[in-house]
């Protein structure tokens, strides 16, 4: 492979272990741990309530932060404040700036690992596309078909990125290339319908859910049918120009064809030799001679064959004893996904290779205890209960945190799926607005003995609708209303005004506290993506791969879950 930086660590460390080395000890910090972890915004309001066990008297925000930050705060507009930790360069910040904030600034900015998306040369860009066997233009349109923007930003670029990645493995392993792409929990297969009908490769999806599976193949019939009518049109060729005998009209000759086929599994373990045995050949060798009673085949006029058809319509096309050689890839898999794709890669000799993109931190398991209690944390079950799984396939996956004891609560976890850097001033109010609103419903429960002070069940409420957000009495009323609490809830719109007239000027420090633990998020990430690289690196020690990396995938302002991990044989 092209020499690289194998991990996107910032300027001020000369190579990825002194990197590494610091990220660990950083984790360490004690306000660091508080901020990610060890605080959570719904205690922000119950810790100084009566109903406190004991009662403390002191909120979060003057407990967890230290003095000179809150009177610093205190001359800044929270736009001012969000503006200074998110954005503001270090030499620029002014003097006025107590230090032990400026170096913590710097601090977690150091140990966040870079987002820059470097986009390829246009030049070879273009040479692909002009290569691109079998490629029609009715096809980049249909591919996009049902596709959000974010969801076309990253499947344009990734599928790029895999299709960069075979070739540059075919290039050092002549004859000895990749012969299928397995798309890790594919979903509705926008990806692998990229991979298969632009770039032409042998794609095979795996996914646990027959829902998703059953609408990946309406929407490959779907993809066939936009294709053929947007080609006919722009060549401005209807159902009356088509060849005799064929309903879709004639198709060009095609250079090399990409197959898609899907396989219903759950992996939990790391297995993947069912999948394996499982991986249909579905190549069509030129000699092959179609079996279908087609007149336009019989006279020569078919030039090709549909592959969701091949095994009833080619005889002998299907084999299982191929060699296969397979790269394992996955596009925001949620949660110990990643973690099962890697154990697969390391378990299985036909996985040359593995590029992942990981999501849904939260939903990752723990694998170690609580290394300890969080001292401003309400026992929450769920807290509780996470903390304590022990599970072997969750976080940490390798030895070194492992033996660091590195752990992170479910609480960390839910804040690295932040996107602080991507805030703009009108999203930013929106969301501390309904983070305010939470908190203080929190505290309307405490106050009147509907939640307990030493844990019980969580409240949990979600999403409401958009008018409920409008004012907080409107919020109460929702909530409660979604909850079926209003026999057990008894309050006006009077009393829930004077909630709001009696904690509002806390407003601010609820969005200054939530603001430091969003920006902290990126230094959980950071650890969760340097795990999984430690653990391929690992590997690679152990003489199990050739090389391993992360880089940006796509853009972090489209998508901030951008970092992918690679490891090749």
């Amino acid at each position: 492979m092209s020499q690289r930086q194998i991990l996107p660590y910032p300027p001020q460390f000369t190579s990825s272990e002194s990197y590494i080395k610091s990220l660990l000890t950083f984790s360490l910090n004690p306000l660091f741990q508080t901020l990610c972890g060890g605080v959570h915004i719904l205690d922000f309001f119950t810790r100084d309530s009566p109903t406190a066990a004991p009662p403390l008297g002191t909120d979060l925000y003057h407990t967890i932060l230290p003095v000179e930050w809150i009177t610093y705060f205190t001359t800044k507009s929270l736009d001012e404040i969000l503006e200074l930790v998110l954005r503001t360069e270090i030499s620029g910040i002014e003097s006025s700036c107590p230090e032990t904030l400026r170096a913590f600034i710097a601090d977690v900015r150091a140990h966040s690992l870079q987002r820059e998306f470097k986009r390829k040369d246009r030049k070879r860009k273009a040479l692909r596309k002009s290569m691109g066997a079998g490629r029609k233009d009715g096809e980049e349109w249909a591919l996009n078909a049902g596709m959000k923007p974010k969801k076309i930003h990253e499947v344009e670029n990734f599928s790029e990125f895999v299709d960069d990645l075979v070739t540059d493995i075919a290039r050092e392993n002549p004859g000895d290339g990749i012969t299928h792409i397995l798309d890790f929990g594919s979903g509705q297969a926008y990806l692998s319908r990229t991979l298969a009908k632009k770039y032409n490769h042998h794609v095979v999806g795996i996914e646990s859910r027959t829902a998703n599976i059953d609408g990946a193949k309406e929407m490959d019939e779907r993809f066939d049918n936009l294709a053929k009518k947007r080609e006919r049109k722009k060549k401005g060729k209807g159902d009356k120009q088509a060849e005799p005998g064929s309903e879709e009209g004639p198709i060009e000759e095609e250079e090399a064809i990409g197959s898609l086929q899907y396989i219903e599994k759950r992996i939990e373990d790391g297995n993947l030799s069912e999948v394996v045995r499982d991986i249909q050949d579905l190549s069509i060798s030129e000699k092959t001679e179609p079996e279908i009673n087609n007149e336009s085949c019989k006279n020569g006029g078919c030039r090709s064959i549909d592959h969701s058809q091949a095994q009833i319509k080619i005889e002998g096309t299907l084999k299982q004893d191929k060699d296969k050689r397979l790269l394992l890839i996955s596009l925001h898999s949620c949660g110990n996904l990643v973690h099962h794709a890697l154990k697969a890669f390391i378990a299985t000799p036909e996985v040359k290779a593995v590029a992942l993109i990981g999501c849904c931190y939260n939903l990752m398991t723990e694998k170690l205890g609580p290394t300890y209690k969080p001292p401003y944390r309400d026992l929450h079950p769920r807290l509780i209960k996470t903390s304590t799984s022990t599970d072997p396939h969750g976080f940490p996956l390798s030895t070194l945190l492992t033996d660091n004891s590195i752990s992170l609560n479910i609480t960390a976890r839910m804040m690295a799926c932040q996107a602080p850097q991507n805030w703009t001033q009108e999203t930013s109010s929106a969301f501390f607005t309904r983070h305010f609103f939470r908190a203080l419903l929190q505290r309307i429960f405490a106050d009147k003995g509907l939640i307990s002070p030493d844990g019980g069940e969580p409240v949990i409420i979600g999403s409401l609708r958009k008018k409920c957000y409008e004012n907080f009495v409107s919020y109460v009323t929702g909530a409660i209303s979604k909850l079926g609490w209003e026999e057990k809830v008894d309050i006006t719109a009077a009393e829930i005004k004077e909630y709001e007239e009696r904690f509002g000027d806390r407003k601010k420090d609820l969005s200054v506290l939530w603001c430091l633990m969003a920006f902290c998020a990126g230094v959980v990430e950071s650890l969760v993506v340097v795990d999984r690289f430690a653990y391929l690196s690992e590997a690679k020690e152990r003489g199990e791969l050739r090389e391993c990396w992360v880089e940006a995938g796509f853009e972090y302002s489209e998508s901030p879950r951008n970092l992918v991990v690679v490891g090749v044989r």
